[in-house]
């Protein structure tokens, strides 16, 4: 199985990096931190289309207008490994709690 072989720094896939900072994420502290530079853009994941967690798909354009999305690298809408699906798991569960709070701020 290859993916024993992906600890190695050298075969590691680029999505993977790409998506390890999760690992010592906090969406909170994060999202409150943007709030405080006024950055009030929702996170997105870019699979077949942009999805925004917590927001519905009918209200994804209005809120794409008035707060913006930013997309968190790494997500694909082809699952490259288990370790890759762990972390876009945990990506998605962290733009629901991080958007949560942008959503006070920002409201169509």
């Amino acid at each position: 199985m290859q993916a024993a072989c992906a600890t190695s720094s050298n075969t590691i896939d680029p999505y993977v990096q790409k998506l390890q900072w999760l690992d010592a994420a906090d969406p909170q502290a994060d999202a409150n931190q943007a709030v405080k530079q006024n950055d009030l853009r929702l996170l997105g994941l870019a699979t077949r289309s942009v999805n925004i967690p917590g927001i519905e798909a009918e209200d994804a354009l209005k809120y794409e207008e008035q707060c913006g999305v930013q997309l968190i690298e790494g997500i694909s809408d082809v699952v490259r490994s288990d370790e890759h699906l762990r972390l876009m798991q945990k990506a998605r569960s962290y733009a629901l709690q991080y958007n949560a709070i942008i959503m006070v701020h920002c409201q169509p």
